[in-house]
């Protein structure tokens, strides 16, 4: 009977919760749940900004509260070290044994060359993963109207109008942005306008007044204009461009540390090996022993294959990242705006597992390829 009980209000709840709450009560209080304007690249929140040619994007903003966050926990746990660690230096210095266990075990003699770069990516990505899980990154922003292509939601107040539940919005066509970026214009003139005359001084004021008798037909014509406007307003579709979004959705970033990573392996093999490193790709020395090795063309061959590969990790690198990422944000959008309570919590969990594994993933093979760009190769080193 006890566990029936269970299973009863186990039903209760989820129907609850999960079904009448968000599909029937939220839209009837005009608050449902908005499907996000799902964008690959970052969204713009201010063109030429900070100076002409550079936009400034929300990913980009992510990208700098994760260098903060990282910042701010690695000298808020070593500022004041102490014998007896408290619970922040304690979590540093864990984390940091565990990753340097692993590049010990990976990299060996080579491990205190490569553990700085390695602990610091992986540091980076952990915070920029986790970053999309904060409330508000993704859902908070500039409301807009909405370009062309996009779908849009009427607008009430500082919120979109989203009264139906599972309302996917409308897609906007180029005359409605039109329409609707000339009216907000012309809405800011108008208020400019407004505070401007309540400024002026009394005579000002007498003539407008005077005006205002001698033309009370047109005033109300005025007015009865506007109100027309204020209507057709509500008809116009907009979005809200977060100022926030998770850093590595961008692929932008994801690249740029896949050609981090390129250009750390290659500096990493030079620095063990010299200008010999370079053999790994044109292997000379492979043509000059043919006479004992006829199959020293093949190493030569193979050598050249090499090129492409180690210049296909930078797109190995950032596409991974970017797609595990990515594709765990858009899941979240698509299930909160299905069920949008409780449920969601579900695949919090699972991005929250997912965030830490990608970045152990990206910092573990940019630890392998260094590793292994520093050993030794070719027949002639091993003799």
């Amino acid at each position: 009977m006890k566990g029936l009980l269970i299973f009863a209000g186990t039903i209760v709840f989820v129907a609850l919760f999960c079904g009448v709450l968000p599909l029937v009560v939220m839209p009837g209080a005009g608050i449902g749940v908005a499907l996000p304007v799902i964008s690959v690249p970052g969204e713009i929140l201010e063109k030429n900004f900070p100076f002409d040619g550079f936009n400034l994007t929300n990913t980009l903003i992510g990208t700098l509260l994760a260098d903060i966050g990282v910042l701010v926990f690695a000298f808020g746990a070593t500022r004041n070290m102490k014998e007896v660690p408290g619970r922040l230096q304690g979590l540093f210095e864990t984390l940091s044994d565990a990753l340097y266990g692993v590049t010990k075990a990976t990299a060996g003699p080579n491990a205190k060359k490569i553990f700085p770069l390695m602990a610091t990516v992986f540091l980076f990505l952990l915070v920029a993963n986790w970053l999309e899980l904060v409330p508000g990154v993704d859902s908070v922003g500039l409301m807009h109207c909405a370009e062309d292509g996009f779908n849009g939601y009427e607008k009430n107040g500082l919120i979109l109008e989203v009264s139906e539940a599972l309302d996917p919005g409308t897609k906007a066509t180029e005359a409605d942005y039109e329409a609707c970026h000339n009216k907000d214009h012309a809405d800011e003139e108008h208020a400019e306008d407004a505070e401007d005359a309540a400024h002026e001084g009394e005579e000002t004021a007498a003539v407008a007044a005077t005006e205002g008798e001698s033309g009370g037909d047109e005033s109300a014509t005025g007015e009865s204009e506007h109100a027309a406007g204020e209507e057709a307003a509500r008809d116009d579709l907009y979005v809200v461009t977060p100022f926030v979004r998770a850093a590595a959705t961008d692929l932008n970033l994801t690249l740029a540390l896949g050609l981090i990573a390129f250009l750390s392996i290659q500096y990493f093999g030079v620095r063990s090996l010299g200008m010999r490193y370079f053999a790994k790709f044109v292997n000379t020395p492979a043509l000059g022993n043919l006479d004992k090795r006829p199959m020293g063309v093949m190493d030569f061959v193979v050598g050249l294959l090499e090129i492409i590969s180690e210049i296909a990790k930078i797109l190995s690198f950032g596409f991974r990242l970017f797609g595990n990422i990515f594709a765990g944000q858009v899941l979240l959008f698509v299930m909160a705006f299905l069920v949008a309570l409780v449920l969601p919590a579900v695949f919090y969990g699972l991005e929250l597992f997912v965030g830490l594994i990608q970045a152990f993933v990206f910092a573990m093979l940019l630890l392998v390829f260094s590793s292994m760009a520093m050993e030794k190769h070719g027949h002639d080193d091993d003799h």
